[in-house]
């Protein structure tokens, strides 16, 4: 092994919301009002100007790379994970590292990894459906019942919202989708998900995983 290398230690990165002991488990809720959560590249053994890092943030769903951050003065570097990124993996368990490029040639060093439990909701809401025409959004999850009502949510060039709408039955809901909503993302990536909300109650809302399109 390079001499470089062996004189980095990359440790594993923190997650500074998160709680327990080892640091390795987050409540939805907890970051409820949070447009993003911080994971922080320890200071490591070795780090120094010019290094060049990367996050990564791994469910069993989807890969999420943060910004290239350029270290300028040696010391913990933060890093924001989205609200939506952290939503989606509501349930789940999420790996973070970080990669390390000492040199614009030197090969990527890769840290140790956090294993970070995100908690689960009251209901396991898994991602909406669109249809072909992409005119429908579909939501279905198992322990749908009355008492609760559902809105979609468009994450695209614009934000949009549908109505919201009563659950009546265990049956799905369609919602439609305007074809503006369509044309302004045309080519593009959209992240669409869904809330639920418990009638009558000041509960936070629970939000489902992401359905992540290209148009």
């Amino acid at each position: 092994m390079n001499t470089a290398l062996r004189l980095i230690d990359p440790i594993a990165p923190k997650v500074l919301e998160a709680s327990g002991a080892a640091g390795n488990r987050l409540n939805f809720n907890d970051v409820y009002n949070n447009d993003y959560i911080t994971v922080q590249v320890p200071h490591y053994i070795g780090m120094a100007k010019g290094h060049t890092l990367r996050v990564r943030w791994v469910t069993g769903r989807h890969r999420h790379d943060t910004e290239i951050l350029t270290v300028d003065e040696p010391g913990p570097q933060n890093f924001r994970i989205s609200r939506l990124e952290v939503i989606d993996a509501i349930g789940s368990l999420v790996t973070i590292n970080y990669t390390i490029r000492t040199a614009p040639t030197a090969p990527l060093i890769p840290s140790k990894s956090l294993t970070l439990e995100v908690d689960p909701q009251a209901f396991e809401l898994v991602q909406p459906r669109l249809s072909d025409d992409r005119g429908r959004v579909t939501v279905k999850y198992l322990g749908m019942r009355p008492g609760y009502t559902v809105r979609v949510r468009w994450h695209g060039v614009l934000t949009h919202d549908t109505e919201v709408l009563p659950i009546l039955d265990e049956s799905s809901i369609a919602f439609a989708i305007p074809k503006a909503w369509d044309d302004e993302n045309r080519g593009k990536s959209v992240l669409i998900n869904y809330s639920i909300h418990r009638s009558g109650s000041t509960d936070n809302l629970m939000f489902s995983q992401l359905l992540r399109v290209t148009l």
